[in-house]
């Protein structure tokens, strides 16, 4: 079996032609735990015993083509191009006094340009990525995400309560319904 590559956020965005250019699974696992814990308790959520590495592990994901295509998309200053910085933002909204930017009719958000700049700053603060390359990545995602549940995941959880409060939370940033039952 093949190991994670495993470094800081901030070495991965100045770097990144060391992510492989090939598709496979990554993680985002988080470096200082306490740094995040109030927040998710806050917001009804927790820190799952799923570990990499020693750190929890915040979210999973995995694509087909280029691994390192996609991670820039979750260590760009860019919101609505990352399923993982929406729901981490959503999680640190208030205590990094986030101010959200609705794009209406789509499903994601984003966050103005300081609160991206800010967002960015404590991803690169307290997050590393994982990455390893897989044939069939997309599979194993799956049965990860279901076995591990990771906190700032949604799809891929079913109806757990944590995936539920995750939804909401991203429901309120964009300025839609609070109501529990749908998982978008």
């Amino acid at each position: 079996m093949q190991s994670y590559l495993i470094q800081p956020v901030s070495a991965m965005r100045t770097h990144p032609e060391m992510i492989p250019d090939v598709g496979g699974l990554y993680a985002l696992i988080l470096d200082h735990p306490e740094e995040l814990d109030p927040s998710l308790e806050q917001a009804g959520l927790k820190l799952e015993e799923i570990f990499l590495s020693g750190r929890h592990v915040l979210y999973i994901g995995a694509t087909g083509h280029s691994l390192r295509r996609r991670l820039k998309h979750h260590l760009a200053d860019d919101t609505c191009v990352s399923t993982f910085r929406m729901s981490l933002g959503a999680v640190l909204m208030e205590r990094l006094d986030l101010q959200v930017r609705t794009v209406p009719g789509q499903r994601y958000f984003g966050f103005e340009a300081h609160s991206e700049i800010v967002l960015s700053a404590w991803i690169a603060n307290h997050v590393s990525v994982a990455v390893r390359p897989h044939a069939r990545a997309r599979d194993v995602e799956q049965r990860l995400i279901a076995r591990a549940q990771p906190p700032l995941n949604i799809a891929g959880r079913g109806q757990t309560e944590g995936a539920a409060e995750m939804a909401r939370l991203r429901r309120r940033c964009r300025g839609l319904s609070l109501n529990r039952g749908t998982l978008n």
